[in-house]
């Protein structure tokens, strides 16, 4: 695990991190600035301290070293000097010279004496007080008075001690001062090295603190940077299995993360299209389909149309019937003016009333069996329209609309014979009823006197023809709706040949599709084979 100080500099930006370096190296700079101005300044706190306190006081020292030889030479200058104003010139000069040494001697020690300083000020101040009371008691009275033994004398066994005693003291507070002096000099040395070594120390500091930054920052910046180019490198090369370490928060850490987020989403993208074209590789299955569909609704359209012409063959034969029932209304009402014209010579038939009878017993019998024709044939057409119903649900489904048509149009062919055989048999009947009526006739014809009695069968015979003739309007009506429910199935069929006929249109279209869309599957499949995911 990082430690935490190097995981908060690698989360730092690249700026920071930078900055970062170069605030170090500014701060190294600034420091040994500070490091050598606090120097300098205390080397100068230092020269001025040794100015003050050891080169003035030296410097006065020596001037008053000198004023005091002034005013030795003075006296000497006096005491050889023979002409007399040039002697009170000399005596001058000495006094001038002893006051100049008294007045800075008090101003040295005002300035503030060590405790040696103050030894040797005392004793220097003691002798210049004797040596002041020689000069003036003994030395320049002798040497205005031109009188060299006495001066001599007097300089030789009073002044040169004091002298001496002068000498040494100034030698003592000179040697003091200079002690004072080399000691400065020597803490001004030390200031001088220690802040030497301040500055060097400082700027080596930097200069490594500095030198460790920059190289952790050029590590952590150049090495996630090489895996980012090393991953990139891959990923155009096609692998998209390659994923940068995250290791830092800062900018190329952020690009290490949107690169696998960018790779992340090209991997997703890529598997998505190879998932894609292998479903689009379905394409060629679709297209075998679409070819199977094509077949079948080739297979349907043809038996759509075949059930067709046999609907529009049902539909005449039905036309033929109801053609068959109105004649077959035509003969009953002519039977009924037969029967009305028998009537009338009914009067005359009495004696054969009831051969009459027999004979239009068994036309009523004739008329019962065409009213059981007339039933069968109703039936026909009901169980007509049932098969027109069936057939129209047949034409609902979308399937197995062939063999449907097939059993349908079979079904009403069958019912379309029996139809013509009862319609067969109906001729038959009505046959037999005019052979019956020829021989009512016949009859009729031999018993006209009797015709009269017969009277009330004839109005028998009126209503059974009434009733046969409301049959047959049924029966046509039937017939009719049977011609009407044929043609509406010929319709629906021929709709339905029509949309078999689309439909195979349409899966030719699909099979283009199919074929199109298997060629893009192979193209994506070849793209998607060049990435490694």
């Amino acid at each position: 695990m990082a430690h935490p100080v190097s995981r908060w500099f690698g989360n730092l930006r690249i700026g920071v991190k930078i900055s970062l370096a170069l605030l170090v190296a500014v701060l190294g700079g600034v420091s040994v600035a500070v490091g050598g101005m606090i120097g300098l300044r205390e080397a100068n706190e230092n020269a001025v301290e040794i100015y003050e306190e050891n080169l003035r006081p030296t410097a006065s020292l020596a001037r008053l070293q000198g004023a005091f030889d002034d005013q030795l030479l003075a006296l000497a200058l006096a005491e050889v000097s023979d002409a007399g104003s040039r002697t009170a010139q000399y005596r001058q000069a000495a006094l001038d010279a002893g006051a100049l040494v008294v007045k800075g001697l008090r101003e040295y020690a005002d300035a503030g004496l060590e405790p040696a300083q103050r030894t040797a000020v005392d004793e220097l101040n003691q002798a210049l007080s004797a040596f002041t009371r020689v000069r003036d008691d003994r030395l320049l009275p002798a040497a205005v008075a031109n009188d060299g033994a006495a001066f001599d004398e007097a300089y030789t066994s009073d002044a040169e001690p004091l002298i001496a005693r002068i000498n040494k003291a100034f030698d003592t507070l000179s040697s003091f001062e200079g002690s004072t002096a080399a000691h400065a000099a020597e803490q001004s040395g030390d200031i001088y090295r220690m802040s030497r070594a301040v500055m060097l120390g400082s700027l080596a500091a930097g200069c490594v603190i500095a030198g460790l930054l920059g190289w952790l920052t050029v590590r952590r910046i150049t090495g996630p940077l090489g895996e980012v180019n090393d991953t990139l490198a891959r990923v155009a090369d096609g692998d998209l299995t390659g994923t940068v370490p995250v290791r830092s928060g800062d900018e190329v850490g952020r690009m290490a993360g949107s690169l696998n987020r960018a790779s992340g989403s090209m991997r997703s993208t890529v598997q998505a299209l190879g998932t894609a074209s292998q479903s689009l590789a379905a394409a060629e299955q679709l297209s075998t389909t679409s070819t199977q569909i094509a077949g079948s609704a080739e297979k349907v359209s043809g038996q759509a149309i075949a059930v067709s012409a046999a609907a529009e063959q049902i539909r005449r034969n039905v036309d033929t019937v109801s053609a068959g029932s109105e004649e077959m209304g035509a003969s009953i009402r002519e039977i009924a003016q037969n029967a009305n014209q028998a009537a009338e010579v009914a009067a005359e038939a009495v004696t054969r009333a009831r051969s009459t009878n027999d004979t239009v017993t068994k036309l009523g019998e004739s008329s019962a069996e065409i009213g059981n024709v007339v039933k069968l044939i109703t039936a026909i057409a009901e169980q007509t329209n049932l098969l027109a119903l069936n057939a129209t649900i047949e034409a609902a489904r979308a399937g197995e609309m062939g063999k449907g048509f097939a059993v349908v149009a079979s079904e009403v062919k069958d019912l379309a014979q029996e139809t013509a055989k009862a319609t067969e048999d109906i001729s038959g009947r009505v046959t037999a009823i005019q052979a019956d009526a020829g021989t009512a006739i016949t009859a009729i014809g031999e018993i006209a006197d009797v015709i009269a009695r017969i009277s009330d069968y004839q109005t028998t015979i009126a209503a059974a023809v009434e009733e046969q003739t409301a049959t047959t309007g049924e029966m046509n009506r039937g017939v009719t709706e049977a011609a009407s429910g044929v043609g509406d199935i010929a319709g629906g069929i021929d709709t339905l040949a029509t949309a078999a006929a689309v439909t195979t249109e349409s899966v030719a279209d699909s099979r283009r599709a199919a074929a199109e869309l298997a060629r893009m599957s192979g193209e994506l499949q070849a793209l998607v084979g060049t990435f490694r995911v």
